[in-house]
């Protein structure tokens, strides 16, 4: 569950609108793993183009810039809305109770689908675009036999445990350092959760002949994965390409 463009306006008054230009954005391969697949990722027909909710990376002109970009060279691309698993976020950084915060993500979801269908529906002619949701794939009993699987992982094996609560305890020593040091552990435990359901998600998409995932950033844990360092993980993200994308403005 690894980017924006400004007509000048007359010289004389300007207005807010007429003095700025509309960034313009540019998509590229940053990454590929396993590296072995750096020149057949796209011999593939079909991805999944992973999103994040309320992240700079998928503003309206980066996510334009990726879809282009899949349009390119793929024929079929399922785009993965992270609407559920976000309830784990906004719990843990905005404080929302786990209600409150589940009903948030999806309609953070439903409005991102909403905003960017006439996206997708542009690139059609070469390109079958459609949206899934992780709450839709996490109400599955495939869903809960990967997450049962991975938690058990996650619990049974050191260095995957490792791998993935890394990131989560990088992040959080940066940007909460005036929390608790109960609470900082916290959050790096809700990393984890969150990491884990996004796996199993990952898990399950990947299993709908979707072999490829595209993002504008990298998982280290994924790559480890590829990398065959974990070969207790699910062959589903063993077996997975992960293409990191990098979206920069011009």
């Amino acid at each position: 569950m690894d980017n924006q463009t400004l007509t000048p306006a007359p010289a004389s008054s300007p207005t807010p609108v007429e003095g700025r230009r509309r960034t313009r954005y540019r998509t590229a391969v940053q990454s590929v793993s396993p590296a072995a697949r750096q020149d057949t990722f796209d011999g593939h027909e079909a991805c999944f183009l992973g999103v994040s909710l309320d992240n700079s990376s998928f503003s309206p002109g980066r996510f334009e810039s990726m879809v282009k970009w899949v349009s390119r060279h793929y024929g079929r691309c399922t785009v993965l809305i992270g609407d559920s698993i976000h309830r784990l976020t906004l719990a843990s950084t905005r404080g929302m109770d786990p209600d409150r915060a589940l009903e948030h993500a999806l309609d953070l979801g439903r409005r991102f689908m909403d905003a960017q269908q006439p996206v997708l529906d542009a690139h059609r002619a070469s390109t079958e675009f459609t949206f899934v949701t992780c709450s839709e794939v996490q109400a599955t009993e495939e869903y809960e036999e990967f997450h049962y699987a991975l938690r058990t992982l996650f619990v049974k094996d050191e260095a995957f445990r490792a791998s993935v609560e890394s990131f989560g305890r990088a992040y959080h020593a940066k940007h909460s350092s005036t929390v608790s040091a109960a609470e900082l552990q916290q959050r790096i435990d809700t990393s984890s959760a969150y990491f884990l359901e996004e796996f199993a998600v990952f898990c399950c998409v990947t299993r709908r002949d979707l072999p490829v995932m595209v993002y504008p950033g990298q998982f280290v844990t994924l790559d480890e994965i590829s990398a065959g360092l974990h070969p207790q993980a699910p062959d589903e993200l063993r077996d997975l390409t992960l293409v990191a994308l990098r979206v920069q403005g011009r």
